[in-house]
């Protein structure tokens, strides 16, 4: 059965007839990273894709007709793996890799089942997994694992109210509050009684910013955690908010804010200490 993602961009099923097809795809798409480690290696490619190859778990992705990349997908008793999933060189960086793990994680969320997968270290598919909430796990020689767990309707409201305040719909933003929730902002010591105060703070800032969610994550006694900078030129805030949640709404959040600032000079040199950019955080998303 085929999936149609948007138009023009279907999944289709695959069948044994087409390994050779998949595989000089693999090569394609894997050979660049592959090269940089001096992994590359056809003969090693060819047992990889063919160990546990399972048509019916394999579909291509077809842009306007034509095979522009593959997807294996396999659910296991506790856990969605994903075994591969490759674009084409000359059509990556069009948005269409997105697509489909959006497709695949909806598929996750569905059935509440973590979604797990590796991947070569070094390539840019680290960036693109991170940047879709998936969490290193381990590594080896040469791959990355990663564990991306389903999203809850409560992480669904957080990051809808998220969405709703980058765009400032404030309206949207009150929809996801319970009328008497109440926020605490600690590092400045105020609370917010009632979602209308809540939404009335955050609509008074000065523009100019921008919201970037680094992480939406549950919790084990069942509140969401959020990880979020806000880039606001020539500053950049970042907050931890810790959310409570009742019926799906937001009951109350306590909001710990810090603003980006360069290291005292008692740490610089210190050995093992590097200094990083914060803002070239690849799981950073605007919402």
């Amino acid at each position: 059965m085929s999936v149609h993602l948007r138009p023009g961009l279907t999944l289709v099923g695959a069948s044994a007839a087409d390994f050779e097809d998949l595989l000089a795809m693999r090569l394609r798409a894997m050979r660049a990273s592959l090269e940089k480690l001096g992994r590359y290696d056809e003969g090693r490619a060819r047992k990889r894709l063919a160990d546990g190859f399972a048509p019916e778990q394999t579909r291509h992705i077809v842009l306007d007709g034509q095979r522009v990349g593959f997807v294996v997908l396999k659910r296991l008793s506790h856990v969605l793996r994903l075994n591969h999933l490759y674009i084409d060189p000359p059509l990556q960086g069009q948005g269409l890799g997105h697509q489909v793990l959006t497709w695949v994680c909806a598929q996750a969320d569905r059935a509440q089942l973590p979604l797990e997968l590796c991947a070569l270290k070094g390539s840019a598919a680290n960036r693109f997994y991170l940047r879709h909430g998936f969490v290193m796990t381990g590594e080896g020689d040469w791959d990355i694992d990663y564990v991306r767990l389903p999203q809850t309707p409560n992480m669904r409201t957080v990051r809808a109210m998220y969405a709703a305040m980058q765009a400032r719909d404030w309206p949207a933003v009150r929809a996801r509050l319970q009328p008497r929730m109440q926020a605490l902002w600690w590092t400045s010591g105020e609370r917010f009684d009632g979602a209308d105060a809540y939404v009335a703070v955050n609509a008074r800032y000065p523009e100019g910013w921008t919201l970037h969610l680094l992480e939406v994550s549950r919790m084990d006694d069942g509140r969401v955690l959020a990880l979020v900078r806000v880039d606001h030129p020539p500053e950049t805030f970042f907050c931890t908010a810790i959310f409570r949640l009742d019926d799906e709404l937001i009951a109350g959040v306590d909001e710990y804010w810090a603003t980006r600032e360069p290291p005292p000079a008692w740490r610089q040199g210190l050995a093992g200490c590097t200094p990083f950019d914060p803002s070239d955080d690849p799981r950073a998303c605007v919402p």
